[in-house]
């Protein structure tokens, strides 16, 4: 009976401790949605990739089909005109653009080939990663989902669990609870309340002197003199 209070300062941590996992969890989620987020926006930047190169193809092909088209024209324009030139110096200079245009046809008329060749190849690659990313955008989604529903999860049992707590413990007083506290709010992630296990402090693991083990043994509020942890022994529990 003299360490009622520990058992129920055991009863307070073990709701704290959890809070303190939850919440410890609940930390970590966001840059894990984050890390969902970015790799789904890359799949979604590789698709884009993907339709802009072959876009960019097909402009260009429609490009070189109208520079075409335009020489064309402009062939078929002094033709028509040479055949109302007297002067021969001009028949010719008009015989040597239209060759020249002729040659210039060649040439963009084997780049329009090549790009047709590109554009189909740019075609095939999107839809291959069109499909694998889809996949993986559907797979990334998913997750996050569960991500999302998962937080949800864990605050509702932290504000359950916050709800249900109460630092008004018959027993208990002030001080230690104080004490509690800011041992609870440590960085070293031990519990406030440690065991005693073969008068070995379950905080720093260092050998309790004769004294803290005798205050123990009457039940009394006792903290380690080296960490300041609280302590109890193995029949409390």
């Amino acid at each position: 009976m003299a360490a009622r209070w520990a058992k129920a300062l055991l009863e307070l941590q073990a709701v704290d401790l959890r809070i303190r996992e939850l919440e410890a969890r609940l930390a970590l989620l966001p840059k894990e949605m984050g890390e969902l987020k970015d790799k789904r926006d890359a799949a979604v930047n590789a698709v884009n990739a993907a339709a802009t190169a072959a876009k960019k193809i097909e402009q260009e092909r429609k490009s070189v089909e109208s520079d075409i088209q335009a020489l064309n024209e402009e062939n078929k324009r002094l033709q028509q005109q040479s055949a109302m030139v007297k002067k021969n110096n001009e028949y010719q200079a008009m015989l040597g653009t239209i060759a020249l245009n002729q040659k210039k046809i060649g040439d963009l008329e084997s780049r329009e080939l090549e790009l047709m060749d590109a554009f189909e190849a740019a075609k095939k690659n999107y839809r291959v990663i069109k499909q694998e990313n889809e996949t993986a955008v559907n797979a990334l989604r998913s997750e996050f989902e569960e991500l999302v529903s998962f937080a949800a999860d864990l605050k509702k049992e932290v504000a359950e669990l916050k709800a249900s707590r109460t630092d008004d413990i018959r027993g208990v007083d002030r001080d230690t609870l104080s004490l509690y506290r800011q041992l609870l709010g440590g960085k070293d992630g031990i519990a406030p309340l440690v065991r005693v296990e073969n008068e070995i402090c379950g905080g720093c693991h260092l050998r309790l002197t004769r004294q803290t083990m005798a205050n123990l043994q009457k039940g009394a509020v006792t903290s380690c003199e080296n960490c300041m942890h609280l302590l109890y022994l193995d029949e409390v529990e």
